[in-house]
């Protein structure tokens, strides 16, 4: 695989910059309500928008690494395009176990190596920032791994406990006895 032509982060305003054309690329508007994608990692796994966007552009991850004004930033632009929600559906480290965390509401990543329409916009929202090829592949693989992680380790909105009352749908629906 060759590597990745350096974009070039002069100031603030190409990061946000490259930040909205990241969040196009890897990420899309979701109309399900249990449509979710963190804003920050969990203790057994780098999950959350920031980190992937870190990853893929190491030469913003050198300018994170001395203030945390990078990923507030990150994030708001994040919360502008979708919005802000605090769920137990998404990792929380600081907070005590259970206890929520936030993450972009109806949000999810993007599945750019077998929806076209994904592909497009994705390989688009790249280009357009003068990504090379090289780039945008190991985008889109990258993209579409945590895709298919977030799926699988995704915290339900609703899970099973006690006191939950049963789905409408679940409830078995007798018809009272009639006396003959």
């Amino acid at each position: 695989m060759s590597t990745a032509s350096p974009i070039v982060v002069a100031d603030e305003e190409n990061v946000a910059q490259l930040a909205r054309a990241f969040f196009s690329a890897a990420t899309k508007e979701s109309p399900d309500d249990e449509d979710i994608l963190p804003q920050e990692d969990g203790d057994q796994a780098k999950l959350s928008v920031f980190h992937l966007f870190c990853e893929l552009f190491p030469e913003v991850a050198a300018l994170s690494g001395r203030n945390k004004r990078l990923r507030l930033h990150f994030n708001k632009i994040g919360y502008q395009l979708y919005g802000k929600e605090q769920s137990r559906r998404v990792p929380a480290v600081r907070a005590k176990p259970g206890n929520p965390g936030y993450g972009f509401r109806h949000a999810r990543w993007r599945d750019p190596l077998t929806d076209p329409a994904d592909r497009a916009a994705c390989e688009k929202a790249l280009r357009d920032i003068g990504c090379d090829e090289g780039r945008i592949e190991r985008v889109k693989g990258r993209v579409q791994e945590l895709c298919r992680t977030w799926d699988l380790v995704r915290r339900p909105s609703r899970p099973a406990g006690p006191g939950r009352p049963k789905g409408a749908g679940r409830t078995p629906h007798h018809s009272p006895l009639i006396a003959a």
